[in-house]
């Protein structure tokens, strides 16, 4: 069993930028927050010091090889992340040991993951 995502779930790249999520289903909530469903992760931008994002807790440091920021991109959940019992609207719900592939623009991958679900009460599988 593991944790499930809701909005103000926050995320962290392998540069240490620090991103809580939005766009949660209201379907189902948890402590008045929406869950989060598969896609909600992908395509998060982390920002950059010099850029920042609308949620951005920490910057990303990634630099391109000119040395200019080139800010983390989500894609989607990689296997386990996404539960295999509990769905909203026909998408099954982010866990909290969800991790996938970051897409630096002009930078080489790195990897995100979940360092805060936004919530202790619910569980699921």
């Amino acid at each position: 069993m593991a944790l499930v995502l809701v909005e103000g779930a926050v995320l962290m790249c392998s540069h240490q930028g620090r991103l809580r999520l939005t766009g949660a289903d209201p379907h189902l909530t948890v402590s008045g927050k929406g869950v989060l469903t598969a896609g909600a992760e992908a395509g998060a931008v982390f920002g950059s010091a010099a850029q920042p994002v609308p949620g951005m807790i920490a910057p990303c440091a990634c630099v391109d090889p000119s040395g200019r920021p080139a800010p983390c991109v989500t894609t989607a959940t990689l296997p386990p992340g996404l539960s295999l019992k509990l769905s909203v609207g026909g998408r099954p719900v982010l866990l909290a040991g969800a991790q996938g592939i970051t897409v630096p623009p002009g930078a080489p991958p790195g990897t995100w993951s979940v360092a805060d679900p936004g919530q202790k009460l619910l569980e699921a599988i």
